[in-house]
């Protein structure tokens, strides 16, 4: 493929409407919002069409990427020290059922320190 043809494609390809996109001000922004199509779609087939047995397991796991990226996770002690964390539930033969990429700690309004007459309550 040429890189005009790859140019392109990249220009022109498009996952999610930019349109209904939250900002990154609002409260329900994530970071992987143009392509959580992409993402999402192959975890609900997989469920629908697959059956799990009755051993699983969910754990995380490194894909090495040494870009610039807000999404990148440093783990020292780790194979693989800086890369995207994904957490994954497998079956026995490892097969993956269902993925997750870590997009940072989730911040949860309810969980948030609020003052209320002087105390600061949970």
């Amino acid at each position: 493929m040429t890189i005009k043809r790859f140019s392109w494609i990249l220009a022109h390809l498009y996952l999610n409407d930019n349109s209904l996109q939250t900002r990154r001000d609002e409260e329900h922004f994530e970071k992987l919002n143009k392509v959580y199509p992409l993402l999402s779609h192959p975890s609900e087939r997989y469920e629908s069409i697959f059956r799990s047995g009755k051993c699983q397991a969910i754990n995380e796991s490194m894909i090495k990427f040494n870009g610039r990226s807000s999404l990148k996770q440093n783990m020292s002690k780790k194979p693989i020290k800086r890369g995207y964390e994904v957490w994954m539930r497998c079956d026995e033969s490892g097969f993956r059922y269902q993925f997750k990429i870590y997009t940072g700690k989730e911040k949860d309004v309810e969980k948030k320190f609020r003052r209320k007459s002087g105390k600061i309550t949970k």
